[in-house]
C-alpha cells in the first residue's frame, strides 16, 4: 500500500507514504546505504509522548511536533492475501501516528514534504514536512491545510522547486489544478486541466531547474477517451513565487 518514496541524499534513508485511511509515514534504513536489495529496517513515525497521535484533524499550521520511530517487525507476509493495514496495524499498536491517506512525498530543504490527501478540518488535504534530527528523532510540521476544495483539492504528487517553492498535483473530483505554495505558505493556481477531469501527476523540475514537467494521468491506448499527456513549463522561475 506504499504510495511514494523519497530518499535522504545524506543518509540514504528511504521515506515512504501509504495510501489508506488511516495511514502511517515510514522510513526504511538500508543495511548498506544505496544498496536496498541487501535489506534493512522498516519503521513508522510516532509523536513522542503522544502514542497513536491523530494528525487528521485539530492541527495548527507551523506548530512543531517532536517525533520518534517505532519498529515494524514483520514488513512482509507469505499469506496469499494481505489484509488492509497489515503493516500499519503493527506500528499503530506501538504508538505510531495516523494520517489521512498519505500520497506524494519529496525530499527538499533538508527534510521530507508529504501530502495527506484527505486530511484537515475540511477534508481537502494537508501538507506536512518532517525534518530528521539525530538517529531516532525529528520534527513534524503542518506546512499548509486546505480550507476547502476551491483552494486545494486532494493534494497528491508533490515536488520542491530549486528555490524552495512547493508544487502540488491535485487528484480530486471535478477540474484538477497544479497548485503552488510559496515559502511563506501562500497557495496559488499554477495550471488548470482543461482537457478532462483526470488527475495531475509526476511533477518534477529538470536538473538545471529551468523546466517543470508534469503529467495528466490517463491511458496509453489511442482508443481511450482519456489519454495520458506530459507537459513542459518553463520560467524564468526566479521572477515568480516558485
Amino acid at each position: 500500500m506504499h504510495e511514494a518514496v523519497s530518499v535522504d541524499p545524506y543518509s540514504g534513508i528511504v521515506y515512504q507514504t501509504e495510501d489508506r485511511n488511516p495511514s502511517g509515514f515510514y522510513r526504511f534504513i538500508p543495511s548498506v546505504p544505496n544498496q536496498l536489495h541487501l535489506g534493512g529496517t522498516l519503521e513508522m513515525l510516532a509523536i513522542r509522548g503522544q502514542p497513536q497521535y491523530d494528525t487528521r484533524r485539530g492541527q495548527i499550521v507551523g506548530a512543531g511536533l517532536e517525533c520518534e520511530w517505532v519498529p515494524i517487525e514483520n514488513a512482509d507476509s507469505d499469506a496469499p492475501s494481505i489484509a488492509s493495514g497489515f503493516v500499519f496495524n503493527q506500528g499503530f499498536a506501538l504508538g505510531g501516528a495516523q494520517f489521512a491517506r498519505l500520497e506524494g512525498c519529496w525530499w527538499g530543504d533538508s527534510g521530507v514534504y508529504f501530502n495527506a490527501t484527505s486530511g484537515g478540518e475540511a477534508g481537502a488535504g494537508q501538507v506536512f514536512k518532517f525534518t530528521p534530527q539525530g538517529a531516532n528523532g525529528g520534527e513534524l510540521v503542518l506546512v499548509f491545510e486546505s480550507p476547502g476544495a476551491d483552494v486545494l483539492n486532494a493534494p497528491d504528487n508533490i515536488c520542491v522547486s530549486p528555490r524552495g517553492g512547493i508544487v502540488i498535483c491535485e487528484d480530486g473530483s471535478g477540474t484538477c489544478y497544479v497548485r503552488g505554495i510559496t515559502r511563506d505558505g501562500q497557495v496559488f493556481d499554477l495550471v488548470r486541466n482543461n482537457v478532462n477531469t483526470a488527475e495531475w501527476a509526476g511533477a518534477c523540475f529538470s536538473p538545471q531547474g529551468r523546466t517543470l514537467f508534469v503529467n495528466i494521468q490517463g491511458s496509453t491506448n489511442s482508443a481511450s477517451s482519456t489519454l495520458s499527456q506530459t507537459f513542459a513549463i518553463w520560467g524564468p522561475w526566479e521572477s515568480g513565487p516558485l
